[in-house]
């Protein structure tokens, strides 16, 4: 298993705390900051769905979740991008 953590600065702060298991497989992922998202279960329903993806495709259709929802001083987008840069780099030995 491999444990990453970025902290992340937009307007708001975002922190992501991800655990990847064997296969790059998302085993556990916590979104945490001072940003302000609505619903208020919108970023734990993100972080459910993206439990157990390992491909691009997979971040992607979880992403899709967010549809309809109002996040304040977040990058949604480049927030997608560095997970699936997470993933598909995660067989590479840190620091290369």
């Amino acid at each position: 298993m491999r444990q990453v953590s970025l902290v992340l600065r937009y307007t708001k702060t975002v922190k992501l705390d991800i655990v990847l298991g064997e296969n790059c497989e998302v085993k556990d992922i916590t979104i945490s900051g001072d940003f302000f998202a609505y619903p208020e279960d919108s970023i734990e329903r993100l972080e459910n769905r993206v439990k157990k993806c390992s491909s691009r495709e997979c971040v992607e259709n979880a992403f899709s979740e967010l549809v309809g929802v109002v996040m304040l001083g977040v990058d949604v987008e480049d927030l997608k991008s560095k997970l699936i840069r997470i993933i598909e780099n995660c067989g590479e030995e840190p620091g290369k």
